[in-house]
């Protein structure tokens, strides 16, 4: 579990979602409401990429007549160093231009379905929030 990869470490802040020594997070931006964080944890750690850490689960509501889903964000501390590992990573974090669309793969996780998983873009921006000069105050 060496860096030639490219591994890079984000640490974890404060108020940022990821783990401290987050070193990779992948997306699947739709998984059936059925599964759980357990199912998709198992499922990735099956293919043996890394150490996952954390596995955070948003529900995204149906809307304009798109069903219910959940929206996995998995968060790996470390990240294996062979060959499979380097090359799933490498092919996610292809470059690409403006407006092309994001590398994702296909995880099978049964003969017939599978679940498309991309390199997660988030970027943690701290809110600063301004001191209001507040006097508490009764009212009669």
């Amino acid at each position: 579990m060496s860096s030639s990869c490219g591994v890079s470490n984000v640490s974890g802040g404060v108020s940022d979602p990821r783990p401290e020594g987050t070193v990779l997070t992948l997306f699947l931006p739709w998984v059936e409401n059925w599964h759980t964080a357990e199912n998709v944890k198992s499922t990735l750690d099956a293919l043996d990429w890394g150490v996952i850490v954390k596995v955070d689960v948003k529900v995204v509501r149906a809307v304009g007549g798109k069903r219910e889903h959940k929206k996995v964000f998995v968060h790996y501390s470390s990240w294996n160093d062979d060959e499979v590992s380097c090359g799933v990573r490498g092919a996610l974090e292809k470059s690409v231009g403006e407006g092309e669309k994001q590398p994702e793969l296909k995880v099978y996780h049964n003969e017939t379905h599978y679940w498309k998983v991309r390199v997660s873009r988030f970027e943690f921006k701290a809110r600063v929030e301004e001191a209001k000069a507040f006097k508490p105050r009764v009212e009669f």
